[in-house]
């Protein structure tokens, strides 16, 4: 019985603020479900199941590629596969994420030594964020590696700075001295203030892809976008469309003032051989250019 209260509590925890919940079988068979996951994630870490895979951003203005944001995949085999939004949530739960994070830092930072001035991004999780020891490690990797800090991006979500914003804020502070900027991501999702960025002065918002699409044919939308753009410009952020899917959204993340944009319409997420061969490729038209 003190067990199943127990679920019950730490299921309405997981759920929000003023919630009652009641136990019931289906949470006993997801909590087997998530110790499952756990212990193959254990056994993909150690038999290196997982890849970074890389989706490029572009020069609003031009289409150049200007920058990239690495993603975690999951190479399962004949497996049922696993989504990252299915298996991060269990690795931050389960304190794998920190090892498994860490992995995903270091592998994304020595394949962007490749590619010269291109930045990258990567994100963190809240767990990340409340390990003291995550901040000593972003310097060790950036100083065994040679990565240029300016070049390196870390996206974080609301979520992680609202659970213990004066960890997070210490954290943050730490990590820009080493010349790393901060992202926020998911822009639009949330409730954030006009405190609450100036509180943690990002380098960038990258409006969520639900903005995006809702502000092509809503004007409540497109008025609640075009605001939030100008907000990141009078705090000096620069802003990237996320989600971006058609030519008439991209037009629109344009016109807004947009910095950046990234989406299926210009590149899904690839291998870092593909990355090798688009920035090879973009290298080559600039300086035929050039030439010309």
């Amino acid at each position: 019985m003190l067990r199943r209260s127990d679920v019950a509590m730490y299921t309405s925890k997981r759920g929000g603020k003023m919630r009652c919940t009641w136990f019931n079988e289906t949470f006993d068979r997801r909590r087997e479900r998530v110790r499952e996951i756990e212990d193959e994630i254990r056994a993909g870490i150690a038999a290196g199941e997982f890849m970074v895979a890389y989706q490029p951003l572009v020069d609003a203005g031009d289409g150049r590629i200007v920058a990239v944001e690495a993603l975690l995949r999951w190479d399962r085999g004949n497996r049922d596969p696993l989504g990252p939004t299915v298996f991060i949530p269990v690795a931050e739960d389960s304190g794998l994420i920190n090892p498994l994070g860490l992995w995903v830092l270091r592998q994304a930072v020595c394949d962007a030594l490749r590619w010269g001035e291109i930045s990258l991004s990567v994100n963190i999780s809240a767990a990340q964020l409340r390990n003291p020891e995550f901040p000593i490690k972003l310097g060790e990797v950036l100083e065994e590696t040679g990565f240029p800090p300016h070049q390196l991006e870390l996206e974080v979500t609301e979520t992680c700075l609202v659970l213990d914003p004066m960890v997070a804020e210490r954290t943050l502070d730490v990590i820009r001295s080493f010349g790393v900027r901060i992202a926020l991501d998911d822009f639009g999702t949330g409730y954030a203030s006009i405190g609450f960025l100036r509180r943690f002065r990002f380098e960038k918002l990258k409006l969520d892809r639900s903005l995006i699409e809702l502000a092509g044919g809503d004007d409540g939308s497109r008025a609640m976008m075009l605001s939030s753009i100008a907000l990141a410009r009078a705090l000096n952020m620069a802003v990237t469309a996320e989600g971006v899917e058609t030519e008439e959204q991209a037009e629109l993340a344009r016109l807004a003032g947009c910095d950046q944009i990234q989406g299926w319409l210009y590149y899904r997420a690839v291998p870092a051989a593909e990355i090798d061969r688009l920035i090879a490729a973009q290298n080559a038209g600039l300086a035929g250019e050039q030439v010309a």
